[in-house]
C-alpha cells in the first residue's frame, strides 16, 4: 500500500511542473506576440500608445526641404537682394503713411472745430479747447512724419522685375511692385495734407510770438487756410479709402 501511494503521488509531481512550464510557455508566447515589432494585429490601445510615443520622441529622420527653403537655396542672389530692397522700401513707405495719417487726422480735427463753431454746434471756448488739443500734438506729428519720410527717401532700389529670378521671388516682387505703386497716390495725398498742417503750425507759432500782424490779420490768415484745407483733407480721405494692394 505504501508503494501504491507513492505511485499516485509521482504523476501529480510530474504534472504540476508540466502545467507551470506550459503556462509560462503560453504566457511568453502571448507576450512576444503582443510586443513583437511590426505586428499588425494589435488592438486600438496598443496603436494609440505607439502613436503617442512616436509623437513625443525627437525625430532623427531627414525632413524634405520646404518649397521656400528650396527656392531661397537656389534663387538668383541678385533677385533675392532686389526683393529684400523692395520690401524695405515698401515697409518704409508704410511708416510714412502711418505717421502721415496721424498728422492729417489731427489737422482735420483742427479744421472741424472751426466748422462746428460756425454751424453753432460748439461755442468759442469749446472750439479753442479743440484747437489747443490738436495744436499741442502738431510738432510731434511733423517730427515723426519728417523722420519717416527721410528714411524712406534714403532707400535705394525698386520693385521692378529682375532677370533670372525664380518663380517664388518673381511672384513676391510682383506683389511688392503692385503695393509700391498703390502707395504712391496715397503718399502724395498725405504729403499735401501734412504740408497744410505744417503751414498752419507755422502760422500759429508766428501768432504766439506776435509776428502774425494784428488780431484781424491773424484771423484773416487763418480763415484763408481754413477755407483751403478741405480740398487736401478730402483728397487724403478719398485716397485712403481707395487704397487696395496685396501684402508684400
Amino acid at each position: 500500500m505504501v508503494q501504491a501511494r507513492r505511485a499516485k503521488v509521482r504523476p501529480i509531481r510530474v504534472i504540476i511542473p508540466l502545467v507551470l512550464a506550459a503556462a509560462l510557455l503560453v504566457g511568453g508566447s502571448f507576450a512576444a506576440w503582443k510586443f513583437w515589432p511590426g505586428t499588425t494585429t494589435a488592438g486600438p490601445q496598443a496603436e494609440s500608445s505607439t502613436i503617442t510615443a512616436e509623437s513625443q520622441a525627437p525625430s532623427t529622420a531627414e525632413s524634405s526641404p520646404s518649397p521656400s527653403a528650396t527656392a531661397s537655396a537656389t534663387a538668383n542672389p541678385a533677385a533675392v537682394k532686389a526683393l529684400e530692397a523692395c520690401q524695405k522700401r515698401v515697409k518704409a513707405a508704410e511708416a510714412v503713411l502711418r505717421e502721415g495719417k496721424i498728422g492729417v487726422t489731427h489737422w482735420a480735427s483742427h479744421v472741424q472745430a472751426q466748422t462746428d463753431n460756425f454751424a453753432g454746434k460748439i461755442d468759442v471756448e469749446e472750439m479753442r479747447a479743440r484747437f489747443k488739443k490738436t495744436r499741442l500734438k502738431g510738432p510731434a506729428d511733423l517730427k515723426r512724419y519728417n523722420e519717416a519720410t527721410s528714411a524712406y527717401e534714403d532707400l535705394e532700389g525698386s520693385c521692378s522685375k529682375v532677370k533670372g529670378a525664380d518663380t517664388a521671388v518673381a511672384a513676391s516682387l510682383k506683389k511688392c511692385n503692385e503695393r509700391s505703386k498703390a502707395q504712391q497716390p496715397l503718399l502724395e495725398a498725405t504729403a499735401d495734407g501734412m504740408k497744410d498742417w505744417k503751414a498752419h503750425q507755422k502760422q500759429m507759432q508766428a501768432n504766439a510770438e506776435h509776428q502774425a500782424g494784428s488780431p484781424s490779420q491773424a484771423q484773416a490768415a487763418w480763415l484763408k487756410q481754413y477755407r483751403a484745407a478741405p480740398k487736401n483733407i478730402k483728397a487724403f480721405e478719398k485716397a485712403t479709402k481707395k487704397f487696395e494692394a496685396p501684402r508684400c
